[in-house]
């Protein structure tokens, strides 16, 4: 079985700028940006190590937005499952990374879209678990 490093989804709140989101969360965390402002997919990089990084606001091709924000919502407050969420910001590495060489780099980009994105909800889906 083949795990994707430091993979993340982020629920955004419905209101959320979703203008050149990933590189603004990318900047934020101090990684070199591979994504224009109107991307919905790119890399993020800290030195030699790249993360993938998607937007899913529900308007594209196969979107997953659904979905993914019923299985987030499984693990959000009371109070989050009241609000109204309306895209998923995806984050993971490209590589592996079995020294965790770079558990700081996947720790700034989640803290970048916690001060971008008030109100996101952070989950990991290898241990279905809240971040």
């Amino acid at each position: 079985m083949s795990v994707t490093p430091y993979l993340t989804h982020a629920l955004l709140p419905a209101g959320t700028d979703l203008t050149g989101l990933g590189a603004r969360v990318a900047r934020h965390a101090g990684g070199e940006v591979s994504l224009r402002p109107g991307d919905r997919a790119g890399e993020v990089a800290f030195g030699g190590y790249r993360f993938f990084i998607t937007l899913d606001d529900g308007t594209g091709e196969g979107s997953e937005l659904s979905g993914l924000r019923d299985v987030i919502l499984t693990v959000a407050t009371d109070d989050e499952r009241g609000q109204t969420f309306g895209a998923v910001l995806t984050f993971g590495g490209l590589s592996p990374d079995p020294d965790l060489d770079h558990f700081n780099d996947a720790a700034l980009l989640l803290d970048a879209v916690e001060a971008v994105c008030p109100g996101a909800v952070l989950f990991d889906p290898q241990s279905g678990g809240r971040i």
